[in-house]
């Protein structure tokens, strides 16, 4: 009838998603019920997570606060294309990992390895040195390629990847985009890329997300944050 999920991040942050109840069975407190669970378990740690529009007046009314938002990019038919980038080899993992702790100001490496071991497509960009300094994970869901997370230092590094990751593809391509990153953002739009409605960022716990936010270009998902 209803559900919901905490995804533990070290204790820094922690992440609610999934909250769901069945069509019949709603406005009967399950939702609250769910997350009165999850916050429980959550203790005093910070925790976030990205609200539908009929969820949204409970997370307020929980104390969750919006500290950004996320618009979904989409095309049906990619038509992108660009350079093939190295992929995430076994090697870099522990780098890869570390980007994304340092981007994110918390252990997502669980995660990470689990989006690795399903990923469609992945794509690194290196420092003249060698050293990785953006990659990028493409997943595939049913006849969509879901380009999730892409960590950069910059918007063209972003595009880079993306372009990478994406090119080629011949159906449908989606992403979860912070919309602080408004240089990202018009590229994905130049490209044929649509903007749809954008969802809060909400945390509860703090006053703002851990981490080097700027350099998160693409979500890993609006269920983990």
């Amino acid at each position: 009838m209803s559900s919901g999920a905490l995804f533990d991040y070290g204790g820094s942050l922690r992440s609610i998603g999934m909250v769901l109840v069945a069509p019949p069975h709603r406005r009967r407190g399950l939702a609250r019920a769910v997350m009165d669970r999850c916050l429980s378990m959550a203790g005093r740690r910070p925790t976030m997570l990205i609200a539908t529009a009929m969820g949204e007046p409970l997370y307020v009314d929980l104390g969750f606060a919006e500290v950004g938002r996320v618009a979904r990019m989409a095309c049906d038919k990619s038509a992108v294309c660009g350079e093939r980038l190295p992929s995430i080899s076994t090697a870099d993992v522990h780098a890869v990992l570390e980007l994304d702790r340092m981007a994110c100001g918390a252990d997502r490496s669980a995660l990470l390895r689990s989006l690795l071991a399903r990923a469609a497509a992945t794509a690194v960009v290196r420092r003249a040195s060698g050293a990785i300094r953006a990659f990028g994970i493409a997943l595939r869901q049913r006849d969509q390629l879901v380009v999730a997370p892409l960590i950069a230092p910059n918007p063209s590094d972003a595009v880079t990847l993306f372009l990478s990751l994406a090119g080629g593809c011949a159906g449908p391509v989606r992403l979860d985009v912070p919309t602080r990153q408004e240089a990202f953002l018009s590229a994905l739009a130049a490209l044929g890329l649509t903007q749809g409605p954008s969802a809060p960022i909400m945390l509860l716990g703090a006053g703002s997300l851990p981490g080097r936010r700027e350099q998160i270009y693409a979500i890993a998902s609006r269920g983990f944050g």
